[in-house]
């Protein structure tokens, strides 16, 4: 039997979980090391599995100098952030290159997940990691996309009806995958895509010219929840936490209803992040703010 993708979140409360809770925390109260109950080896294998190595990395080679590193493993770690910084920037390379073809095209977009989380919760440097490139479209957009895509070289077909792929050449990323949707985790309702089209922020580096189409924070938010309610996964739970946190004011509430399945994502949050979010009576929830741990800041 073949290995999920991702590590589903676990029920129990052993210490590997402790360890990824430790990671999908925004704002840990904790010196930035890992849990010293777990094993480095065992958080490493965990960390590996759930798509978090490279924040692991980060917050390893962010803690105190006197940590248990050994020079190795810490060169170890810098390669495999360096490594995936590279990677992401080759995507949002190519993500600017479609966006602008599509915009060009009178095609609205916007950029979603993990491409977009890196672009605006995580500090710079490859920490969220990510496999291809996600945008959202309008279903009357679809087919001048995929032409679109066909005309910058992405003819290969994916694992998706609408997924396309590339060859680039590049040793350490051979492949850039794009995939289309017309929907959100929360809504296919051609009216509401077209409104979160429309409501899109732009965000990118200090260059302006790499600046991407991302949702909305109300939206971005509302999607990333409903999202993992829908197939909950330990990165899917840290980028929920950091948009929550980034956006107190978007929290749910009487003041902004939330679908059934973002009001389940909340739930997942209440249950494995119960430190950093209170909850009111009635099942939806608000922020209780902070900042971002020692080591990670915002953009």
């Amino acid at each position: 039997m073949n290995a999920p993708a991702t590590l589903p979140l676990p029920a129990g409360a052993g210490p590997d979980e402790a360890a990824l809770r430790w990671l999908c925390d925004p704002c840990p109260d904790t010196n930035p090391s890992a849990p010293a109950s777990v094993p480095l080896g065992a958080v490493l294998e965990a960390a590996i599995d759930a798509k978090l190595v490279c924040l692991l990395a980060h917050r390893l080679l962010s803690g105190p100098a006197d940590a248990e590193l050994s020079r190795p493993m810490r060169s170890v770690l810098g390669q495999i952030v360096r490594a995936n910084t590279l990677h992401n920037r080759l995507h949002r390379g190519e993500a600017v290159r479609i966006v602008r073809a599509l915009t060009g095209r009178g095609v609205p977009v916007a950029v979603l997940n993990g491409l977009a989380y890196d672009t605006v919760l995580y500090p710079p440097g490859g920490l969220r990691q990510f496999t291809d490139i996600d945008l959202l479209i309008g279903a009357d957009g679809l087919d001048v996309t995929l032409d679109g895509l066909a005309e910058l070289g992405f003819t290969e077909p994916g694992r998706g009806a609408h997924t396309r792929r590339r060859s680039t050449g590049d040793p350490l990323t051979p492949i850039v995958s794009v995939d289309i949707t017309t929907s959100l985790a929360h809504t296919a309702d051609p009216a509401d895509i077209r409104a979160a089209l429309a409501r899109t922020d732009s965000e990118g580096g200090v260059d302006a010219r790499e600046e991407l189409p991302v949702l909305a924070r109300a939206d971005a938010l509302t999607h990333a929840l409903a999202r993992l309610a829908a197939r909950p996964r330990w990165s899917g739970l840290a980028d929920a936490a950091r948009l929550a946190l980034a956006a107190p004011n978007l929290s749910p509430g009487a003041r902004m209803p939330l679908p059934e399945a973002a009001r389940s994502g909340w739930a997942v949050l209440r249950t494995h992040l119960p430190e950093v979010f209170t909850h009111t009576s009635n099942g939806t929830g608000t922020s209780t703010g902070g900042v971002p741990g020692r080591g990670e800041e915002t953009r």
